[in-house]
């Protein structure tokens, strides 16, 4: 009898050990989700799937001088990932990251939704989650981007204006998969046709957000198309300039996104153009959402979009633009185009409160 009622007291304490470990893990395994208040340093991963342009490298590099200043040094270890450009691939990437359990993961997504699935399993494992730049539509993911859409209707309403409401335009579709580039495309041609239904899409490309695919897609098309007015894309004005010049063409309106190249190369060409900035700030605006929601501070829900202000730069004739959303400049050497820094240069390069010189931006990362 003694025997029994010693296993069973065995038994009743080894079942009361089990259930209290079953109530401390969460469902989806990984991190708790218990505050953790000012601690750290918190393991921050920022996982990534392109490099084919200025942007991305030059983002990798600011998030890294950002990890080093206040309020992040000492209270976040910053781990760069970088996968191949597919979802597959940054599926595969992040359910590696996953794996190493980090506090919080930084995402610029190849796909708004392909991602989501793996998204959410981090969220339940208690990984604070934060898409910047391409974002996801997972509900648990904090959102931090530029609104491209509003933007680049007023680029089209620019477009349209400045050729007078008539002619034919090439338009970029940016790169293959990638969620912002058909924002960007879809949002252009809507200014576009609201201001002008009858400026023609004569033609369209994938410019890749880069300067070859770009320069080498107008090139082509310029071979039928001798008489278009007009070219869109999602990177570089200097890679249709460049086509243009060795058509033996003179180089028509053009739409770029803010690097400081692009700026003066405009100016100094006098050609008009529209130039989006699409600033790699929104990285540092991502690191400081996460620190904040990793220290318990009080943060927008992830339901409310972080949205990114933007300018856009203009040269050319003035045109009177409406519903802009943004900040309008007229370019100007030496105030708002810098020709002694990079080309490559995204502007704004960082955000004031950080003390990053536009040469540590620029700089190539070791």
């Amino acid at each position: 009898m003694r025997g029994t009622l010693r296993a069973r007291r065995i038994w009743l304490a080894g079942a009361l050990i089990l259930a209290a470990a079953l109530v401390a893990v969460p469902a989806g395994g990984g991190k708790t989700n218990a505050p953790r208040g000012d601690s750290g340093p918190f393991k921050v991963v920022l996982s990534n799937n392109f490099l084919g342009n200025d942007w991305r490298p030059q983002m990798e590099r600011l998030a890294e001088l950002t990890a080093q200043q206040a309020p992040f040094r000492g209270k976040i270890t910053l781990q760069i990932v970088n996968s191949e450009t597919t979802t597959q691939a940054q599926i595969a990437s992040l359910n590696n990251i996953i794996a190493s359990e980090p506090d919080a993961i930084l995402i610029d997504a190849g796909s708004p939704t392909a991602l989501n699935p793996t998204v959410e399993r981090a969220c339940r494992a208690g990984i604070k989650v934060i898409s910047f730049d391409q974002p996801v539509t997972a509900p648990c993911a904090y959102r931090v981007y530029q609104d491209h859409g509003i933007g680049q209707r007023a680029v089209g309403q620019w477009m349209a204006k400045v050729l007078k409401k008539q002619g034919g335009i090439f338009v970029d579709r940016g790169l293959p998969g990638a969620p912002i580039s058909a924002i960007i495309h879809d949002n252009f041609l809507a200014g576009l046709r609201r201001t002008a239904p009858g400026v023609k899409v004569v033609a369209e490309y994938d410019g890749k957000y880069a300067i070859g695919p770009t320069q080498q897609a107008v090139s082509s098309l310029l071979a039928g198309n001798s008489d278009v007015a007009g070219v869109h894309t999602q990177g570089y004005c200097t890679a249709a300039f460049n086509a243009f010049k060795n058509a033996g063409k003179t180089v028509v309106p053009t739409t770029c996104y803010g690097y400081n190249g692009e700026l003066v190369a405009c100016a100094r060409q006098k050609v008009p153009c529209a130039v989006l900035s699409g600033s790699t700030v929104v990285v540092q605006i991502a690191m400081k959402l996460a620190l904040d929601a990793l220290q318990d501070k009080k943060v927008p829900p992830p339901s409310k979009v972080i949205r990114v202000p933007w300018t856009l730069y203009l040269t050319g004739p003035r045109v009177s633009l409406s519903n802009v959303g943004g900040k309008v400049e007229y370019v100007k050497l030496g105030k708002n185009a810098f020709p002694a820094l990079a080309p490559g240069l995204a502007l704004p390069y960082t955000l004031p409160q950080y003390k990053i010189s536009a040469q540590q931006a620029a700089a190539k990362r070791k």
